[in-house]
């Protein structure tokens, strides 16, 4: 008679606990690198922002943008009755929904209130980032902006540590925890969090 060769139960058993054991283990290692590189992918998006922000600047004589703090639900701080959508000031033409304007973790959040409840950020304000409203930036140079913080804090602000744009939420971690919000500043480089 052959030997018949083959796993027994137990072997079986024993491969299935170790590629249990493998997985719990890779599992946070492969999550984390896809938390760090949708955190890249944000950063990259406010960086090519921050550029498109300079062209502007040098096209309107070192003047901010006007525009919408939240431009799905009201025109403020832009007086009149249109809202204003950043997205569309920095790139004008018909492709204003460009995918730099869209933070890889904004979902759709039905914790939103009407007549965004269900909406990302992205779909509702054209923009995953907000534009900076206090103190309104639109029309102003950065010196001027300084100026108006140095006012009222009694102390010197460096233009380069004013920041314009941010991610509307907390998308990359819990509110108040450092790293949770992206931050653009008016010189173009991107933090995450406000000096």
């Amino acid at each position: 008679m052959r030997e018949r060769r083959g796993f027994t139960l137990i072997e079986l058993m024993v491969v299935v606990a170790i590629i249990g054991v493998l997985m719990s283990i890779l599992l946070p290692a492969i999550n984390k690198a896809r938390v760090s590189s949708r955190r890249a992918v944000c950063a990259s998006n406010l960086k090519q922002i921050g550029v498109v922000l300079q062209l502007y600047l040098g096209e309107h004589r070192d003047r901010l943008p006007h525009a919408s703090a939240l431009p799905s639900v009201l025109p403020w701080p832009v007086e009149g009755e249109k809202p204003i959508y950043i997205a569309k000031v920095l790139k004008p033409g018909p492709d204003v929904h460009s995918e730099i304007y869209r933070c890889p973790e904004d979902e759709s959040d039905n914790l939103r209130l009407e007549p965004n409840s269900g909406k990302s950020y992205f779909e509702s304000e054209k923009s995953s980032y907000e534009y900076r409203t206090r103190p309104r930036l639109g029309g102003r140079t950065t010196r001027e902006i300084a100026s108006l913080y140095d006012q009222f804090t009694d102390r010197v602000i460096a233009e380069n540590t004013i920041w314009v744009m941010r991610d509307y939420d907390n998308f990359h971690g819990p509110g108040g925890k450092p790293g949770a919000r992206r931050y653009l500043y008016v010189d173009g480089h991107v933090m995450d969090f406000e000096n």
